[in-house]
């Protein structure tokens, strides 16, 4: 007994205090008892209870029928009637009211206690499930996922908010047909899903899930749905129904195709991109295994790509791509696989060709190229290109030998000229040269990462009284895995030519900055400054440059114990980067030297517009010039035009004591070479001066 509570409403006194009595002696907690159906409402309001027993024959306005259906509205409390009898018109109106039982009056004691507990339990029961069925239709209709249920004979008897979105039909219209009829999905392989089937199927093996499917819907919509279908089953096993959920993928498999583009396409000119292009080729070369089958390869560098792209600008550079793009697809065939592999270089695998029908093809490739005429702001370019051929047989098996070896017939087609057609021929000496060099970008990266780069010094002295500082240049060595010591002109070509010498400058810098800085903990007053050279690839990589300035920056070395020498060569070929790399770098109070003056007559003219410190004389000039007249003369013209446009001379390659002379009475500020100090390493560095008497004649 849960002591529950029950209002008793009857209009005879006795009758309802004798019911009273009974009640509370069965232990349930009568809150009131009400002889009308005003009162009946009012006790309702104030103390609401589990059940009411309701006589049905009411005296007043409002009989028990009347009381009933408005507690059931306001209050949803449940009713049972008081009754000893009814005709069957008021017996019709009990039932709209959905009592939960009839009591007849006079009462049995048992029957009265029986009826009242078996209503109680089937009003919790209906409770119960009225809450769980607002509970489940909550969440069905809140999840993302479309759900369906069917009857045992298939058709439709609930479907979900969502359901209703993927199906493009409204419920009244869904409800009662067929799953069969509403569930049009179609498999890729299996073509369409027939649900009625699927019902057959024996329980161990469901759910049935489908996946990667189109339904269409009643708008004619295609929609991506992922989905599964069950079996109700009842308590014994029997089929009670079946439910299907559907999750629309439309959006997620939108992304998914964008992305898988995306990654396997250049977003510009709509090729495919280096990834794709190497798997093409993996793949190419892999089912290459009749002998009597070949294929080509071609490497296509835009020659002129970089003039239109920096005098013109980027979209200029970009109309140059889409142009060239369109050429290459309209001249390969339709087998035929083309993608941007890089910035202005394009691949394109030519399946199933012999190599003079490759070349044939490369060569209306290039003429097509070359006759076009590309005009922008009332500019006209021609598409220059290079083109390295590699053939691919039973022979290839490697695909990075393959797109080294087109790269390197393509580099050397630009060398030589550009505009030509260059094909592969692993004997040659041109292309051993270039393997080995490439070698050597590998053997740079050890270095680098093992910690084996060396600092040496070499110093450089004032020739006469004006100047006091001694400076000295940092140079570069590397220790081999076996101990030898390489000079750098064994490795720099190469580190230039694989555009790997901003990587070298980096390591450099960093190794410098934490020399000098604990050179300085130990002289921190001293009077010398430390030169650290900066290549031309460096120079013409803005986000390097910073790079650079940030390790400087912040290495605590104070500016005016740094100077940074650039070549003339390179300076010139990145003016306006070299410009703003030197005026941002000199504005922090560093130096700056321009090294090798005089190597090509075009510095002179750019030398007023570069703000530099030093000037570094070409030592081709300085190494002979006791010996040849003419380059004492440069010398000392060099030494009188840095003067007057206000830099401090450096002669370098200073070889012998008569050079010496010849370039104090000339009047040069600086000198270094092997007379002063042969490069020593910095970890030996001495603050001994290394040349005395340096301003004596």
């Amino acid at each position: 007994m849960n002591n529950e509570k029950i209002l008793i409403v009857e209009d005879e006194r006795i009758i309802a205090i004798d019911l009273q009595r009974r009640l509370e002696n069965f232990g349930y907690r009568v809150t009131g008892v009400a002889a009308t159906g005003p009162q009946a409402i009012d006790s309702v309001e104030n103390d609401p209870p589990d059940i009411i027993l309701m006589d049905i024959m009411l005296s007043g306005d409002m009989d028990g029928i009347d009381t009933a259906e408005i507690v059931k509205e306001r209050f949803e409390i449940p009713v049972m009637f008081l009754t000893a009898y009814s005709d069957e018109k008021t017996l019709q109106r009990a039932k709209h009211v959905e009592p939960l039982g009839y009591i007849l009056k006079p009462f049995k004691e048992k029957e009265l206690y029986t009826s009242i507990d078996i209503a109680l339990y089937k009003y919790g029961v209906d409770r119960q499930l009225k809450w769980q069925e607002r509970w489940y239709s909550a969440m069905f209709s809140s999840i993302e996922d479309g759900i369906i249920a069917a009857d045992t004979d298939g058709n439709v008897r609930f479907v979900n908010p969502v359901a209703v979105s993927i199906l493009g039909r409204g419920s009244d219209e869904l409800i009662g047909k067929p799953l069969g009829e509403v569930l049009e999905i179609y498999d890729s392989q299996a073509g369409r899903i027939d649900f009625a089937d699927l019902a057959n199927i024996p329980a161990e093996d469901l759910p049935f899930r489908f996946q990667d499917t189109i339904l269409m819907n009643r708008r004619g919509d295609k929609i991506h749905v992922d989905g599964a279908f069950s079996i109700i089953l009842g308590t014994r096993g029997e089929n009670e129904g079946s439910v299907v959920a559907l999750h629309d993928t439309s959006v997620v498999k939108h992304l998914s195709d964008r992305i898988s583009y995306q990654a396997s396409h250049d977003i510009l000119t709509g090729l495919a991109n280096r990834e794709a292009f190497s798997m093409r080729l993996n793949s190419l070369v892999q089912n290459t295994l009749d002998v009597s089958i070949t294929h080509a390869l071609l490497y296509i560098d835009l020659d002129q790509f970089k003039v239109v792209n920096d005098t013109l600008g980027h979209r200029a550079g970009d109309e140059m791509l889409l142009q060239a793009t369109s050429i290459i697809k309209s001249m390969v065939r339709t087998s035929d696989f083309c993608a941007r592999l890089g910035g202005d270089e394009f691949g394109v695998i030519l399946a199933h060709i012999s190599i003079s029908q490759a070349k044939l093809i490369s060569e209306r490739l290039l003429n097509r190229l070359v006759n076009h005429k590309m005009v922008w702001d009332d500019k006209v370019f021609t598409i220059n290109s290079s083109i390295g051929l590699v053939k691919i047989d039973t022979e290839s098996k490697d695909i990075q030998a393959i797109l080294a070896a087109a790269d390197d017939a393509c580099f050397t087609a630009k060398e030589e000229g550009g505009n030509r057609i260059k094909l592969y021929d692993s004997t040659a000496n041109i292309f051993q040269n270039r393997r080995n060099e490439m070698t050597w970008i590998s053997k740079l990266n050890s270095a680098i990462e093992e910690d084996r780069l060396v600092l040496y010094y070499q110093p450089i002295v004032p020739l006469n009284g004006k100047y006091r500082t001694v400076k000295n240049e940092i140079l570069l060595r590397i220790v081999s895995p076996e101990g030898d010591l390489i000079m750098p002109g064994a490795f720099i070509p190469a580190a230039e030519r694989y555009n790997f010498m901003p990587t070298i400058d980096k390591a450099v810098v960093k190794k410098s900055l934490a020399a000098i800085s604990s050179i300085l903990r130990e002289a921190p007053d001293e009077d010398m400054m430390f030169s650290i050279n900066l290549s031309a690839g460096t120079l013409a990589n803005e986000q390097f440059l910073d790079t650079i300035g940030d390790l400087v920056s912040s290495s605590g070395v104070p500016s005016q114990y740094l100077c940074f020498e650039v070549t003339e060569t390179a300076a010139i070929s990145n003016m306006q980067v070299t410009n703003n790399f030197i005026k941002e770098m000199r504005d922090k109070g560093y130096s700056f030297s321009l090294d090798d003056f005089g190597s090509g007559f075009s510095s002179f003219n750019y030398l007023k517009t570069l703000p530099v410190d030093y000037l570094k004389i070409d030592g081709t000039f300085v190494s002979d010039m006791d010996e040849n007249p003419i380059d004492r003369s440069m010398v000392e013209a060099i030494n009188n035009l840095g003067h007057i446009i206000g830099t401090v001379t450096v002669a370098e390659f200073v070889r012998s004591k008569e050079i010496l002379l010849l370039l104090k009475d000339i009047g040069v500020d600086y000198a270094q070479g092997y007379e002063i100090a042969a490069p020593s390493p910095l970890t030996q560095f001495s603050l001994a001066a290394p040349f005395q008497d340096s301003s004596e004649p």
